[in-house]
């Protein structure tokens, strides 16, 4: 009973903290909860599984308690969740990386361990045991390795473009992110705001899917350096790259609207923050235009 209600408070705790408003408020926070609250509930778990196993196993006279957990359902779930959280970190290794300063609201990291596919990304952190961060993978041109941008949007990101890393922590292998759907469809529009475009870049570069491409930043030139402009206009020369500290912010859902009309594409991908994804993806879906974005804290 004790263990229980142990299992009850920490699956609480968990619930509330996940609250999005809590999330984004207290995001380390919420993400210590989460992981060791998590490992302990699951220690718990365990014990919990044992103890019932015992007291109502029913089993014919001579059998061991062991032969009780070999066939208990219980213990069977618990031992797969037990491996897939054990499974990301298996992968857990500090790897070398080149870093390629950009300005001082972007950095690029590059890496030469693995080749992911178009649309994944790949978790980075410090301290491995207290925060780990997303980022979307970019595969180089001669599909040997990959690279990411880093840009300035809290403690990480800031002190990763101040420090410059020779070396990062990975885990897990690269997993899809929403831009992998856009390899589904004949043509797409790609609407970015800001450092957006490091993910929309993994589909420019790779050049598989024909793509208009609507960008929004402050300075992009200055801010994310020449090389990801050229490579921007050298997929789509007529691509939309708006300057929002000289020109101010556009109507970005008339601009996708136009794009996706002469273009002729089958649909839009939105990399930005939670608000104006939403908006877009509102905005197109509502004149029948497939639409597709990352989800909070994706």
């Amino acid at each position: 009973m004790v263990i229980t209600y142990i299992i009850n408070l920490i699956l609480l705790a968990i619930l509330i903290t996940s609250h999005p408003k809590f999330r984004e408020k207290h995001h380390d926070l919420w993400e210590a909860t989460h992981r060791f609250g998590g490992w302990t509930g699951l220690i718990f778990f365990w014990a919990h599984a044992v103890m019932v196993t015992r007291d109502l196993r029913q089993a014919p006279p001579g059998s061991t308690p062991m032969h009780a957990l070999k066939t208990s359902p219980p213990v069977w779930l618990l031992a797969g969740t037990t491996a897939a959280i054990i499974f990301p970190w298996v992968f857990l290794r500090r790897v070398k990386v080149r870093p390629e300063f950009l300005s001082e609201h972007a950095i690029r990291l590059h890496f030469d361990y693995t080749t992911p596919v178009v649309g994944t990304s790949v978790r980075l952190a410090e301290r491995p045991l207290r925060d780990w961060h997303g980022f979307a993978t970019i595969t180089n041109a001669d599909g040997k390795g990959f690279s990411l941008i880093v840009s300035n949007a809290g403690d990480f990101t800031k002190r990763t473009i101040m420090r410059c890393p020779t070396s990062i922590w990975v885990r897990g292998i690269p997993a899809c992110g929403v831009l992998r759907i856009a390899t589904l469809f004949k043509s797409v529009v790609l609407v970015a705001t800001g450092s957006g475009i490091g993910p929309c870049l993994a589909v420019i570069l790779a050049k598989k899917t024909p793509c208009r491409i609507l960008w929004t930043a402050p300075s992009p030139e200055k801010t994310f350096g020449k090389e990801i402009v050229r490579s921007v206009l050298e997929t789509d020369p007529n691509a939309v790259i708006h300057d929002t500290r000289k020109d101010g912010k556009p109507d970005m859902n008339r601009l996708t609207y136009q794009l996706y009309r002469e273009s002729g594409a089958e649909a839009v991908c939105v990399i930005s923050n939670r608000r104006f994804t939403r908006g877009i993806v509102y905005a197109m879906e509502s004149r029948g235009i497939p639409a597709f974005g990352a989800i909070f804290d994706s």
